[in-house]
């Protein structure tokens, strides 16, 4: 989630940022001010900006009194200060600094009758205007540039960052915290609905999302409505078709024992005759049997459907597992290597259950490590001791790594080499699997780094504190 909600809200604050930046700039350089309507002096920024300081002098004085165009003055910094100065009718400045006998000359020649004056002729440039404060006080205001230089613009400029940065900072975080919370919104949205489609994705037919969206838009609650239908849908559909597989397989056992049965009585009577045939028969209803047999032994129910409760110690089970296929290793010359920690390794189990998990995938390794090679068997710790782990690695050829997780699928083999006699019909792994998940643990396979298909349970610990 922390990925996908910091790329929504830094790219929601970020555009929010820049159009705020770029108005309050546009706003400056333009000057989109009411008063360039009366002024016009917009048209001379490039020419003389020491003017357009001019008119911002008097508009910011105009409104005040001597006393608050004293503080204002004095509240300039000095690096803009020395580029305006506000003259009373004595000649001297409001706040007592020196002025140049060159201004002072030029400030006399601003009068009531003469409000506004501009001298080009030296290199400084200089503009006037006579205006009354507020109070009634007559006051000459000169600002001062220089030929070929901006220092007006600049001033201006500087001021303008100076007074803005506040509005800047306050709109900006504004916007962040507006931001803030649309992204939170989303992304929790998002992440929900991708958490689920994940789950799905794994199997998990149960989940529902609609109680996560309550309290939001009607659509984004129709969406949800109608994402757990369809989950909903899909769960019957799926849990149906298990049923049916399972009422199908049910049905056929009583005509298949039939069918043994006659089989057993056509070879009694045959006297050699049709050994081959029968016998091939024989092959074929023997393998619809083991079919039918795991078929029925696979769990209908979904996650949480089994009540789990009994205890298992994983490391007598596999004590005992290796034991029972001792002789079938040796036949094969395979040796079984057992690594076991020292104590009890207790999970919850229903019934031995766990048994048919552990002896499929220990003898589909017997079946598939060459001759004179090993399997191990590791049981070992995860997560502070809140998980078991149990690898069974063979040193067969291993898998493709593209159909690693499509092994757990009910009949699926990796190719047409892989028979209903030399690889089995493809449901011993898929019950491992779901028994394993009714158990709240996963089952995974790997390729090992030194060959051979290494398979990974895991179960939570039993907790008896």
């Amino acid at each position: 989630m922390t990925r996908l909600y910091l790329k929504i809200f830094f790219s929601f604050w970020l555009v929010m940022a820049l159009m705020i930046v770029a108005t309050i700039f546009v706003v400056y350089w333009f000057d989109l001010t009411p008063e360039k309507n009366f002024t016009g002096h917009n048209r001379d920024r490039l020419s003389a900006p020491a003017k357009q300081l001019l008119h911002q002098a008097v508009g910011a004085s105009i409104n005040n009194s001597r006393p608050q165009a004293v503080h204002g003055l004095k509240s300039m910094p000095l690096w803009a200060s020395r580029y305006i100065y506000v003259i009373d009718q004595q000649g001297h400045d409001l706040i007592s600094r020196p002025v140049p006998q060159a201004i002072k000359a030029f400030a006399l020649k601003i009068n009531h009758d003469r409000p506004f004056a501009k001298s080009l002729r030296s290199k400084r440039l200089l503009f006037g205007r006579y205006i009354q404060l507020a109070d009634g006080t007559p006051v000459r205001i000169v600002t001062v540039g220089r030929k070929g230089s901006n220092a007006g613009g600049n001033v201006l400029w500087q001021l303008f960052l100076q007074n803005v940065w506040p509005l800047l900072l306050v709109s900006i975080l504004i916007s962040g915290s507006a931001c803030l919370f649309l992204a939170k919104r989303m992304a929790r949205g998002l992440q929900t609905l991708k958490n689920a489609t994940r789950k799905i994705a794994r199997g998990d037919l149960s989940v529902r999302i609609s109680k996560q969206f309550a309290g939001q838009g009607e659509e984004i609650i129709a969406l949800a409505d109608d994402f757990d239908n369809m989950t909903a849908r899909l769960e019957k559909a799926m849990l149906e078709q298990r049923r049916l597989i399972k009422d199908v397989s049910h049905e056929l056992r009583s005509p298949l024992a039939r069918l043994q049965i006659a089989l057993g009585l056509a070879q009694q009577r045959s006297r050699g005759t049709v050994d081959k045939e029968l016998e091939r028969i024989k092959e074929a209803a023997d393998y619809l049997n083991n079919v039918i047999s795991d078929i029925l032994s696979m769990p209908v129910h979904d996650d949480g459907g089994w009540d789990l409760h009994d205890t298992l110690d994983l490391r007598g089970l596999l004590q005992t597992l290796v034991h029972n296929c001792e002789q079938e290793a040796n036949n094969k010359k395979v040796t079984l290597k057992l690594a076991l920690p020292m104590g009890e390794c207790l999970v919850a189990s229903r019934g031995n259950t766990l048994i048919g998990v552990f002896e499929n995938v220990l003898r589909n390794a017997l079946h598939y490590t060459p001759e004179e090679s090993s399997i191990d068997i590791t049981l070992s710790r995860l997560n502070s001791d809140k998980l078991s782990c149990i690898d069974i690695r063979d040193r067969g050829l291993g898998v493709d790594s593209a159909l690693l997780e499509d092994i757990f699928q009910p009949f699926f083999r990796i190719s047409e080499a892989r028979d209903r006699f030399s690889g089995g019909h493809g449901l011993g792994l898929a019950i491992a699997a779901r028994t394993t998940s009714l158990h709240g643990g996963h089952i995974t396979a790997s390729n090992h780094s030194d060959g051979g298909l290494c398979v990974r349970i895991t179960l939570p610990n039993l907790n008896l504190s």
